[in-house]
C-alpha cells in the first residue's frame, strides 16, 4: 500500500507543469554609473545592460561596436556634458552599452530615449553635484589680494611722481622748445665772450713785451675765433674787405645805426693790424692801448654788454 501512494505521487509531481522561466526579451535593463557619486569634473562611466534575441550589430564581429559621439540624444546634452566614448559589447543575448562622458554642470543629466535595433535605450538620468558638497566647504573662498612687498606702495608712488615730473618737463621743453634754444645760444655767446675778454686782458698785460707784427696777429686770431664761434661762420678764411660784407649777411642786412658805427669800428682794427702786420711799419706810442679798446669794445657790443649784433 505504502509503495503505491509512493509511485503515484512520483508519476504526480513529474507531470507538474514547472513555471516557464523568463524570457531574456522580458528581463528589466540594467544600469550602473561609476562613480556612484558624480561630482562636477569627474568622468563618469555609464553601464546600461538589455537582453534581446534581435541582431543589433552591423558589423562582422557581432561582439563588439564603437558608436558614434554625436548622437542628437548625446548631442542635446553637450552643455552638461561631452561624451568622449561610446561602445556596444554583446554577450549572448545580453548587451552591454558603456558610455564615458565628463559632466561641466551641476544638475541632471537626463539623455532622450534613442534606439538600438529594435531595442529603445531608456537611461536613468545622472545628477552631478558641486564640487563644494565634494569638499564639504560652505562655500568659496573669497579671493584673497595680492601680497605686496613692504614699501611697494611708497615705490610705486616715487615713480608715478617722477614719472608726472618727466612729463611736464617734456611737454613745456616741447612747447618752449625756440626759447630754451635761445637760452642756451645766448649762454654759449656770453662764455664766448667771457673767454675772448679774458685772451684780451692777457695780452693787455703783456703789450710792451709783445712785438707790433706779433701783437697785431693776435689780436686779428682773437677777434676772427671770436666771430667764427659767435656766429658759427668760418671768419678765420674771410679776408678783411670781405668782414662788413659777410656779417651784413648774417645779420639779414638790417644793421642800425649804432651796429653799423660798432662794425665800423671793427673793421678799422683789422685794416689798421693787417698794415702793420705786412707794411711793415710800427706802432705809435699808445696804440695799442687804442687798438685793444677797440676790440673789447666790439667783442661786448657783438655779445651783447652794448646791444646784441
Amino acid at each position: 500500500m505504502r509503495s503505491f501512494f509512493g509511485v503515484a505521487l512520483f508519476v504526480w509531481c513529474i507531470a507538474l507543469p514547472l513555471p516557464a522561466e523568463m524570457p531574456p526579451e522580458q528581463s528589466a535593463p540594467v544600469q550602473i554609473s561609476l562613480p556612484e557619486t558624480a561630482y562636477l569634473g569627474d568622468t563618469v562611466e555609464i553601464r546600461y545592460i538589455f537582453h534581446t534575441d534581435a541582431e543589433i550589430f552591423v558589423c562582422d564581429d557581432g561582439t563588439h561596436e564603437d558608436m558614434p559621439t554625436d548622437w542628437p540624444a548625446f548631442a542635446a546634452q553637450r552643455e552638461r556634458c561631452t561624451v568622449l566614448s561610446a561602445s556596444l559589447d554583446r554577450f549572448g543575448s545580453a548587451y552591454t552599452l558603456t558610455l564615458t562622458l565628463v559632466a561641466w554642470k551641476v544638475g541632471t543629466i537626463a539623455f532622450a530615449p534613442f534606439s538600438l535595433g529594435s531595442h529603445t535605450v531608456l537611461l536613468d538620468p545622472i545628477e552631478i553635484n558641486s564640487i563644494v558638497e565634494k569638499s564639504g566647504a560652505p562655500g568659496f573662498r573669497p579671493p584673497s589680494p595680492p601680497l605686496v612687498v613692504p614699501g611697494t606702495t611708497a615705490v610705486l608712488a616715487v615713480i608715478a611722481v617722477l614719472f608726472l615730473f618727466v612729463l611736464v618737463a617734456a611737454a613745456f621743453v616741447l612747447l618752449h622748445r625756440s626759447a630754451i634754444a635761445d637760452f642756451f645760444a645766448a649762454r654759449r655767446a656770453r662764455r664766448n665772450m667771457r673767454a675772448v675778454l679774458k685772451k684780451l686782458r692777457a695780452l693787455a698785460v703783456r703789450h710792451d713785451d709783445t712785438d707790433d707784427r706779433d701783437f697785431c696777429a693776435a689780436v686779428q686770431h682773437i677777434l676772427r675765433g671770436y666771430l667764427s664761434e659767435r656766429f658759427a661762420c668760418p671768419f678765420a678764411a674771410v679776408e678783411t674787405g670781405g668782414l662788413y660784407a659777410a656779417v651784413s649777411a648774417i645779420c639779414g642786412g638790417a644793421l642800425d645805426e649804432a651796429q653799423d658805427a660798432m662794425l665800423e669800428e671793427l673793421l678799422y682794427l683789422f685794416n689798421r693790424t693787417d698794415y702793420i702786420r705786412y707794411a711793415p711799419a710800427d706802432l705809435p706810442a699808445g696804440e695799442k692801448e687804442l687798438l685793444l679798446s677797440v676790440a673789447v669794445d666790439a667783442v661786448e657790443s657783438i655779445g651783447g654788454a652794448h646791444g646784441d649784433l
